[in-house]
């Protein structure tokens, strides 16, 4: 078990937003959490990766409390790429990547030789080696997005969490990342844990589904056994039609305009 969280709860001045939660993320799954807007997806990556303490609770990574790794440890363990992320200075790709490796550097000392291997394997792996000296500035969404992605695998991660991963991406890039994230769990072994709001791509590409409703589980398992009509309805409150997507069998969300 690489995360497991124990009667994990929750909130901000006096208002709960995670509610008891009990979870347990095996090592090499791919797991997406999905709920509706409120329900605590990103508040709970938080806690996952300690950028937020649990105030009742605790988080175990490998069976150790996270309250009790240090920063330097925990990003060598676990990578985090949020939602929304901005340079004002139009580093170079290679520049950002490189910044995967602080955690390994000594004080006072610069990237090592080894270190710039993992930037290459970094740029390699995400496809950007001909964007290596390009202005992050320059790049598309989808570029950046697999910027990001390249500086998490530099810093060596077991576990990687992403915040919407395929935010204000066409289909052709939300493809790609998507593509690209199956690929680090399934040939490099690292462990993801993504905050998804499409339901159709939380459905195919993920082993475990989450759903999340008002802080609390309601409901972990294979995606066909979370993204259903009555749990959809009973939680984001719309009628929808789920039936098994003849491109691979996993659960398509549908809906029609009301008349």
């Amino acid at each position: 078990m690489i995360l497991k969280l124990e009667n994990v709860s929750f909130g901000y001045k006096g208002q709960p937003v995670i509610r008891d939660v009990n979870l347990e993320i095996p090592a090499g799954s791919f797991l997406s959490l999905i709920g509706p807007n409120g329900s605590g997806k990103t508040t709970l990556l938080r806690l996952m990766s300690r950028v937020l303490e649990p105030q009742q609770g605790r988080v175990l990574f490998e069976g150790r409390p996270l309250s009790d790794m240090n920063a330097k440890d925990i990003a060598r363990n676990i990578a985090v790429i949020s939602s929304e992320q901005f340079f004002e200075f139009p580093y170079p790709v290679s520049e950002i990547v490189a910044m995967g490796r602080y955690p390994y550097l000594a004080r006072l000392h610069g990237l090592t030789h080894e270190d710039y291997q993992f930037v290459d394997r970094a740029l390699l792996l995400t496809n950007l080696e001909n964007l290596r000296q390009r202005p992050i500035s320059h790049l598309s969404s989808g570029e950046r997005q697999r910027v990001f992605i390249a500086r998490a695998i530099a810093q060596q991660p077991k576990l990687l969490m992403l915040d919407e991963p395929n935010a204000h991406l066409d289909i052709h890039h939300q493809i790609a990342i998507f593509e690209l994230l199956r690929s680090l769990n399934r040939e490099h072994g690292i462990s993801i844990v993504a905050v998804l709001h499409d339901l159709t791509s939380a459905a195919a590409y993920s082993g475990i589904t989450v759903l999340l409703h008002e802080g609390s589980v309601i409901k972990v398992g294979k995606p066909g056994e979370v993204i259903t009509r009555t749990l959809i309805r009973e939680t984001y409150g719309v009628d929808v039609d789920v039936f098994p997507s003849p491109a691979g069998g996993f659960p398509l969300v549908a809906f029609a305009p009301k008349k």
